[in-house]
């Protein structure tokens, strides 16, 4: 069942650069149909892209466990990442082919990992701080647990990696010469993404206000306990393991 979910998101990514690649060679001066195509199909690939690993799925998973907050705030985390995601993508795609002149991907490869390791290592340390406030809050009720404004700190370490869909869609765009289309199209796609990643988000959001867990408190710190301990494993796996760290 894997083995064909990944073979389905395998086609699909391949159907968004095929189509996406012939719209930008389609492009002419004064025709808005191709460039339309374009910002609907990034953010349709950012929909899908955000489905396979990576993005920070996991990451968010485990802190909404460990930090409940309103679903506002989930759409605000999720839509967040993706921003910072792809923006981090555009610079390293911009640096790559203005600054040092080599392949945006051959960069992204040379940064990826030390990124992963910084990343993890501060993953750490806000696990360790979401453990502490998950034990010094153990014995008031669920009603008066406030969200943290660490939601920030989880924004900037999920998305600083750059996301290399984003990659190489800006990266084709400069190559045909249609950079600023790339860039409208690159935040197209990070709203796909967010999408993605918020709904993702309220799944959690969701099962934190199930019926089990609103009559049985303790399965409200049991859920907030586990949600400290994925985010302190994906942190050690990422300063770990940085070269196979995907699936978060």
């Amino acid at each position: 069942m894997l083995s064909s979910l990944a073979i389905s998101f395998a086609e699909a990514n391949r159907y968004f650069n095929t189509e996406l690649s012939s719209h930008f060679r389609a492009i002419e001066d004064g025709n808005l149909t191709p460039m339309l195509l374009i910002f609907a199909l990034s953010f349709g690939y950012g929909v899908v892209h955000a489905i396979g690993p990576g993005h920070g799925k996991a990451l968010v998973a485990g802190y909404l466990l460990a930090n409940p907050t309103k679903k506002m705030h989930v759409f605000q985390i999720g839509f967040l990442i993706a921003i910072v995601h792809a923006l981090s993508a555009l610079v390293v795609t911009l640096a790559a082919t203005y600054l040092i002149q080599v392949s945006a991907m051959k960069l992204f490869r040379q940064v990826n990992p030390p990124l992963f390791q910084i990343s993890g290592a501060l993953i750490v340390l806000m696990g360790c701080w979401l453990l502490y406030d998950v034990w010094r809050s153990r014995k008031i009720t669920k009603e008066s647990v406030r969200p943290q404004k660490s939601r920030f700190g989880v924004v900037l370490l999920a998305g600083i990696v750059p996301c290399p869909g984003v990659i190489t869609l800006c990266f084709f765009a400069i190559t045909l010469g249609h950079i600023t289309i790339g860039m409208v199209a690159a935040v197209f796609m990070s709203l796909g993404m967010g999408l993605t990643i918020s709904l993702a988000g309220l799944l959690v959001n969701i099962m934190q206000k199930s019926k089990p867990v609103m009559t049985q408190p303790r399965w409200f710190w049991v859920l907030r306990l586990l949600g400290v301990l994925l985010v302190i494993a994906l942190g050690l796996l990422f300063l770990l393991n940085p070269i196979s760290t995907r699936a978060f």
